[in-house]
C-alpha cells in the first residue's frame, strides 16, 4: 500500500473511531441515567419490604414471611449481578429502553476497538513506510493492546511515540510528554482498575461465604465514575486518531527518506591492523 492510500486507510478508520466513540458516548450515558432510575427503584423496593415486614398480618403463616424475606435483599452485588441496575418497567423485554442501549453500546464497544486497532496499526505504518524508525514495529504497537502485563504501558509508550513523530518530532525527542496522550491513558487506566476491583468484590460476594456489605447507591457511584472515566478515555482517543491523522497528511508527504537514510548514524566498525 501506498502513502497516499496510507492515508486515506487512516482518515477513514479514524472517522469510524470518532463515530463509534460518539455512539459509546451516548449509549453509555443513557445506561448510567437508566441506572440511576433502578438504583432508586430499588430503594422504593427494600422500603416497601421493610414496611411489609413490620405488620403483624401473618399469623405464624411462616411461609409468607420467608417469601417477603427472600426478595429484601440489601446485596448490593445481587442487584448488579441479577440484573436489576435496569428500571423494573424496563424489564427484560428486547424493545425496553435499557435492553436496546446495552445493546448498542455492547456493539458500538466492539466497533470502537477493531476500529482503533486498526488505525492503530496504519499510523504505525505510514511512518514506516517513509522511513521514520520507532521502538515500536506496527504489530508490536498494536499487539501490545492485547498483551496481558504489557498493556500497562506499552500502548502508552507507543502512542506517545506516534503522536511525537507524526507531529514531525526528532529520534531524541519521541517520548517526550503529551498531555493529550497522559490525559487518555490516565481516563483509562483509572476506569480499568475500579472496574477490576469491582468485579473481584462481586466474585468474592458470589463464590465465597464472605459478602461486603455496602450499600447500593455506593457502588453504583464508584461504577458510575469508573463508567465516565472509560467513556471519556474513548472520547480522548478519538481526539487523538483526528490530531495525529492531520498531522501524518500534512507531514509525512513532505518527508525525504533519502535525507532520513543519511542522517541515520553509520554503524560502527573495527579495523584491525595485521603487525
Amino acid at each position: 500500500m501506498n502513502l497516499e492510500n496510507g492515508l486515506r486507510a487512516l482518515r477513514t478508520s479514524s472517522l469510524v473511531v470518532r463515530i463509534s466513540a460518539i455512539v459509546v458516548l451516548l449509549a453509555g450515558i443513557a445506561q448510567l441515567v437508566l441506572g440511576g432510575i433502578a438504583v432508586k427503584q430499588e430503594y422504593e423496593r427494600i422500603a416497601e419490604i421493610e414496611e411489609l415486614s413490620r405488620q403483624n398480618t401473618y399469623y405464624g403463616y411462616q411461609l409468607q414471611q420467608r417469601a417477603i424475606d427472600q426478595q429484601y435483599n440489601r446485596s448490593s452485588s445481587a442487584f448488579f449481578i441479577q440484573g436489576r441496575f435496569m428500571p423494573s418497567e424496563d424489564s427484560m423485554k428486547p424493545d425496553a429502553p435499557g435492553v436496546i442501549s446495552l445493546v448498542v453500546l455492547l456493539l458500538s464497544g466492539l466497533l470502537f476497538v477493531g476500529a482503533a486497532l486498526f488505525w492503530v496499526f496504519r499510523a504505525n505504518s505510514n511512518l514506516a513506510q517513509v522511513g521514520i524508525k520507532s521502538k515500536y514495529s506496527p504489530a508490536l504497537a498494536t499487539a501490545a493492546y492485547l498483551i496481558p502485563v504489557a498493556n500497562l504501558f506499552l500502548p502508552f509508550e507507543s502512542m506517545r511515540e506516534l503522536h511525537n513523530r507524526s507531529h514531525g518530532e526528532e529520534e531524541d525527542f519521541a517520548h517526550s510528554p503529551v498531555e493529550d496522550v497522559t490525559a487518555w491513558w490516565t481516563a483509562m487506566m483509572v476506569g480499568m482498575l475500579i472496574f477490576s476491583a469491582m468485579i473481584v468484590k462481586f466474585a468474592l460476594d458470589v463464590g465465597t461465604n464472605l459478602v461486603i456489605m455496602t450499600p447500593i447507591w455506593m457502588e453504583f457511584t464508584i461504577i458510575a465514575f469508573a463508567m465516565i472515566l472509560l467513556l471519556g478515555s474513548a472520547w480522548l482517543f478519538g481526539r487523538l486518531t483526528r490530531s495525529i491523522t492531520t498531522a501524518q497528511a500534512e507531514y509525512l508527504p513532505q518527508v525525504d527518506t533519502s535525507a532520513l537514510a543519511d542522517a541515520a548514524p553509520a554503524r560502527p566498525t573495527v579495523t584491525i591492523i595485521g603487525t
